[in-house]
């Protein structure tokens, strides 16, 4: 019994210790074509300009009216002429316009409205 317990320990040992033979991910290597590496999080903002994390920065936090699951965060530019917004389920981020009330997006379907201090994205 001793020597069949003995055996097996020792082929476990043996197959849990052997080398992974299938790629495996570099992090980091996942950079889109602005260098941005998705993976950790960074995006690239059209209005910023440069890799962010847009929730770590967002102006406005908003919930996913398509996926109350998701969150939307939103990046006001600096002259709050525009602002763009951050997606889980988007690659791009859209840009809008400000508009009296809000901004609405270059094609005129979205609109970001704030009622009373309180954000909302109508479609």
């Amino acid at each position: 019994m001793r020597k069949i317990l003995f055996i097996l320990t020792l082929a476990s040992l043996v197959t849990a210790c052997s080398a992974n033979s299938g790629e495996t991910a570099i992090l980091g290597s996942d950079r889109d074509t602005h260098g941005c590496i998705s993976s950790a999080g960074y995006r690239y903002s059209m209005i910023k300009q440069n890799c962010i994390q847009p929730f770590a920065i967002a102006d406005i936090k908003l919930t996913d009216p398509n996926d109350n699951t998701l969150a939307l965060y939103v990046i006001l530019s600096e002259d709050r002429q525009k602002a763009e917004i951050f997606s889980a389920s988007k690659t791009k981020s859209t840009l809008f316009e400000a508009v009296k009330g809000g901004y609405v997006s270059q094609d005129g379907k979205v609109r970001l409205i704030n009622q009373r201090q309180i954000w909302k994205i109508t479609k």
